[in-house]
């Protein structure tokens, strides 16, 4: 049985796209499961409208407000399926999403979660590309570089410095999904704890294809800050996210936490790295340069715009 997992926002400029791009589909889903996190616009009558047409479509709506990452717990909890595709509510699925990476999970039954690439649309729907970097893939969110349409492991290692892919890439597992509902913690958001789950059973998989189309716009779940914000913001997030990735991974593997130098490092780094670019300290800096948690961190450009971020801004 084959599920998809919305969770919905306010999402009425985009979400008849997005809905009619998954009923389209070649394979189609046992089950549509929606919620709807008490939205004030017209996102309700454009679900109802489908529901209409498609009894597949199971939705619900929160007594209050609980914030996207409480939202996707909420949607996964009620899925049914031994697959699940998890679903932003402003992008558009290639009509052979679910066909493409239902079969190779069935294929190979230990994968627990499979993301695939994607492209960027904008807020008219419009494709547009971006360069890629040396050494990276995903549109450079992944940080190795991958042949197109190839199938490989993301290792637990990985996913504790940084996070590659979007919930809305992703298809869960029933093992996965229930992994997750009984780890979750909202100190990081929902897609890197589900990876996080999954690599540490060697379960992560990338499908270097894309499969759906990522739209952009202002109002995205998760943005960059505006003005003078936006360059802090930018230097401290990194260290920020591998100190809550590595808080969760002290909170559910607390004996393999203990026991790993490599792990109490990286935390005690992102630690020290946040109040060296809160107290803007240049010789701090220098002297973190020497250590290779930063060089796992960052790239060496990254590097120099803290260190000129710390003088200049």
């Amino acid at each position: 049985m084959i599920s998809v997992a919305m969770a919905v926002y306010n999402g009425e400029k985009y979400l008849e796209v997005q809905l009619d791009s998954i009923v389209r589909q070649t394979k189609q889903a046992d089950e549509i499961v929606i919620v709807d996190d008490c939205s004030t616009d017209q996102s309700m009558e454009i679900i109802k409208k489908f529901q209409g047409k498609h009894p597949n479509i199971r939705v619900y709506r929160n007594k209050s407000t609980l914030g996207y990452k409480k939202n996707f717990r909420e949607v996964i909890r009620l899925c049914q399926g031994d697959l699940i595709f998890l679903s932003d509510q402003d992008d558009f699925w290639m009509p052979e999403k679910v066909h493409i990476m239902s079969d190779i999970m069935e294929t190979h039954p230990d994968i627990q979660v499979l993301a695939s690439s994607f492209e960027f649309m904008d807020a008219d729907g419009k494709s547009y590309s971006v360069k890629l970097r040396k050494g990276m893939s995903n549109n450079n969110l992944y940080l190795k570089p991958v042949q197109a349409n190839s199938l490989v492991s993301v290792t637990f290692d990985e996913f504790c410095s940084h996070n590659y892919f979007q919930g809305c890439s992703m298809a869960l597992s029933k093992t996965a999904a229930n992994a997750y509902l009984a780890n979750w913690t909202d100190r990081i958001p929902h897609d890197w704890l589900i990876a996080l789950l999954a690599s540490h059973e060697n379960g992560f998989y990338f499908l270097n294809k894309p499969l759906f189309c990522y739209r952009t716009h202002s109002q995205n779940t998760i943005g960059i800050p505006k003005g003078k914000k936006a360059e802090e913001w930018v230097r401290l997030k990194f260290a920020e996210d591998m100190r809550d990735a590595m808080t969760t991974v002290r909170d559910i593997w607390p004996e393999e936490f203990k026991k790993s130098d490599v792990y109490q490092k990286r935390i005690l780094f992102a630690d020290a790295h946040i109040q060296a670019l809160h107290n803007r300290s240049f010789w701090d800096l220098i002297w973190q340069n020497l250590n290779p948690v930063y060089h796992e961190l960052k790239s060496g450009r990254a590097r120099l715009m803290d260190l000129y971020f710390v003088l200049f801004k």
